[in-house]
């Protein structure tokens, strides 16, 4: 028993270097400086600073007119984004909103107001949240497959190329790439003992507040426990992810007027993301047999919104152009579609940029890919390993609908972690099944 505190203290200290050492390497060499490009750095900043001073969730004027400004002289552009009174075009600017989650600008606001609005607020929070998915990681692959394999993915977690470079960010990416193993873990834990059911709910609903495509995984952990038939387990973990979420939508209800779940933002990225006028302000180029398809363009302009004064009452409009437009037109969306699963799956998608992002592609995550295929295969009767593949599929089919790209891939290159760590011990072991399996290792 003394031996196993060793080996795990051991453990612990390597893994907490592993995250550590090279972020702060990063931060040095950005000099302290957030990194470029800046994507939504800055509306996180701003809102993050709203929280800091007392007003809550909400754009100021600046903020919209800074949006205004730099909208350029495209026309669909400038409809969307002309009115310095709206921040992109359907939330009124200085009143609360509920357009992107509220759990990244509340936290990092919070530790604005300890340590001020500085950088190391958002290396601090990022560290604090790598280490946290790094020690889940560690201990979810040891409690399943054994402690060789656990190092081995705690490791590979701590030191991915990817994750380093989004911890230096001031966006939720870290978070939700942290969150994932720790969800994870929790689940097989409560398929396991239906009583950690509440903490699998409670962290899965932290997630939500992050990043709302955790929804998703809800029933992907039900049917997983249900299977088990840890009835208790399901009632909990629904209980923990509602609990959660409740001063949410508590909040929306109150000042908004709706006890609204999910971030109003979202009819405006499914409005952008399948308008080819859009795509090709970004470069986006559509065959011409796709281009001919197209039908009801009227619906590619931006709606008029004079008669619409609340951000839900813009956001259900623009949702309902979008929504029509996609129907009108499977097949640009089938094309769309197809072109986002092939940046999500592959290792230089159009999200990441640069030489060594695009190194950091074939050199690590291509390998992660076939060994995790060649284990995964070999252990394809393993709950726990089908759990993880259906994980990553889970994660493809919503960004294939959405948004393709690596950035959006990253949250489930852990799967293709744990299956390297389960190789490379199968390996090391010369071919031999590895005896320290864990407690649930098939």
């Amino acid at each position: 028993m003394e031996e196993n505190k060793i080996v795990r203290r051991k453990y612990l200290i390597i893994i907490l270097c592993a995250v550590i050492l090279p972020r702060i390497i990063w931060f040095s060499v950005l000099g302290g400086s957030l990194p470029r490009p800046l994507r939504d750095q800055g509306i996180y900043l701003r809102m993050a600073g709203q929280v800091a001073e007392g007003r809550g969730l909400s754009f100021t004027r600046d903020m919209a007119w800074i949006k205004y400004r730099t909208s350029g002289d495209d026309e669909l552009a400038v409809a969307w984004s002309g009115d310095p009174e709206y921040m992109f075009g359907i939330v009124p600017v200085e009143t609360p909103t509920a357009a992107i989650e509220p759990g990244y600008p509340v936290i990092l606001g919070l530790l604005f107001m300890l340590m001020g609005p500085v950088s190391g607020s958002v290396f601090l929070l990022n560290t604090l949240f790598a280490i946290l998915g790094a020690l889940a990681m560690w201990r979810m692959v040891t409690e399943n497959w054994g402690k060789k394999a656990g190092i081995i993915g705690g490791v590979i977690w701590a030191l991915y190329p990817y994750y380093i470079y989004y911890s230096a960010y001031a966006m939720s990416e870290t978070i939700h790439i942290s969150l994932i193993p720790a969800v994870v873990w929790l689940t097989y834990k409560t398929m396991d003992k239906g009583k950690w059911g509440f903490n699998a709910g409670a962290v899965n609903g932290i997630l939500f507040l992050f990043r709302s495509t955790a929804i998703f995984l809800i029933p992907l952990q039900l049917l997983f426990i249900l299977f088990r038939k840890q009835w208790k387990g399901t009632l909990l973990l629904l209980a923990g992810f509602i609990l959660v979420c409740i001063p949410w939508v508590v909040r929306n209800q109150m000042v908004m007027g709706s006890p609204v779940l999910l971030p109003t933002k979202g009819s405006l990225n499914l409005w952008m993301r399948n308008n080819p006028e859009i795509l090709e302000i970004e470069d986006v180029a559509l065959p011409e047999w796709v281009e001919n398809s197209i039908t009801e363009r009227q619906l590619l302009e931006y709606p008029s919104m004079e008669q619409a004064q609340t951000e839900l009452e813009r956001t259900s409009m623009l949702g309902e152009r979008a929504t029509k437009f996609i129907f009108a037109n499977p097949i640009l969306f089938g094309y769309l579609s197809a072109l986002r699963f092939l940046n999500f799956i592959s290792p230089v998608g159009n999200t990441t940029s640069g030489i060594p992002a695009k190194a950091a592609g074939f050199i690590f995550y291509i390998p992660m890919l076939v060994m995790s295929a060649i284990e995964f295969f070999r252990r394809r009767k393993d709950r726990n390993v089908l759990l993880l593949i259906m994980l990553f599929v889970l994660y493809a089919l919503l960004h294939t609908f959405a948004h393709g790209g690596i950035r959006y891939r990253l949250p489930v290159d852990m799967v293709l972690m744990v299956g390297t760590s389960l190789y490379l011990v199968r390996r090391l072991a010369k071919g031999k099944e590895p005896v320290d399996e864990g407690q649930n290792g098939k």
